[in-house]
């Protein structure tokens, strides 16, 4: 089965594994629809092809190949951070991330690093309780002000994490690029660091660099209530085309 062809016969930029299944069947009647399965996971899985929505896929060409999204910690912290709620709380859902991880999106740098651990509500107090004693600047759900006003070189910030949020399917602890990019817009910490205008090129950079599954991405955004405000940047300030 000659795969590219099959590919270059979809006209639209944006299919479903139904569609593709139709473009095999027209030229191969006899295919063996059992095993389209196990061929599609397969051209996936080599980057043939990409998820961007809920059974929504585009063929990757050179042009357009991405990245799924990985973070190497820049401050040993970080990780120190990590492996230690680990191995206080092995069972807990957490991801722990840092604001100079914006950077890589970001025109004007974020110098003061701070980290932050979201976790499930049940537990935000035991975790906090327990980093405060091996990371003493480590705030509760700061508001901005507080943030501004308590801020020291290190300093671990404690916050909810909404059960809908979407994984990272490399990094279990790390964030996805999906909860990266809604973070920006609902973490009112975050928005008090980087400047709005930062934003466009942002979302820019990270819809050019990396794989982004909408869908995801804007189910979390809802839940966090700027699903809204990320669609009017991206339609009015982003040559960004989305899919969903």
């Amino acid at each position: 089965m000659k795969y590219a062809e099959i590919m270059e016969n979809i006209n639209s930029k944006v299919f479903r594994r139904q569609d593709f299944l139709g473009e095999i069947l027209k030229s191969n009647p006899n295919y063996n629809v059992g095993s389209f399965n196990r061929h599609f996971s397969k051209l996936s899985s080599s980057g043939l092809i990409e998820c961007v929505g809920e059974d929504l896929y585009t063929v990757v060409t050179p042009d357009t190949a991405r990245q799924i999204y990985t973070y190497q910690a820049l401050n040993p912290e970080l990780s120190d951070v990590e492996a230690f709620i680990n191995m206080k709380f092995p069972l807990v859902d957490f991801v722990v991330w840092e604001t100079v991880q914006l950077n890589e999106f970001l025109n004007h740098q974020i110098a003061q690093n701070t980290i932050i651990v979201m976790v499930e509500r049940m537990l935000m107090d035991a975790v906090f309780e327990q980093l405060k004693l091996k990371f003493p600047s480590t705030l509760f759900t700061p508001k901005p002000d507080e943030y501004q006003r308590y801020w020291r070189d290190g300093t671990v910030l404690v916050e909810k994490l909404s059960s809908r949020y979407p994984k990272n399917p490399k990094q279990r602890r790390r964030c996805s690029i999906e909860k990266l990019i809604v973070d920006l817009f609902a973490e009112k910490t975050v928005k008090a660091i980087v400047s709005i205008s930062d934003y466009p090129e942002a979302l820019e950079i990270a819809f050019m660099r990396y794989i982004i599954n909408e869908t995801r991405m804007f189910n979390y955004a809802k839940s966090r209530y700027v699903d809204k405000e990320i669609r009017r940047m991206i339609k009015n300030q982003t040559s960004i085309r989305l899919y969903t």
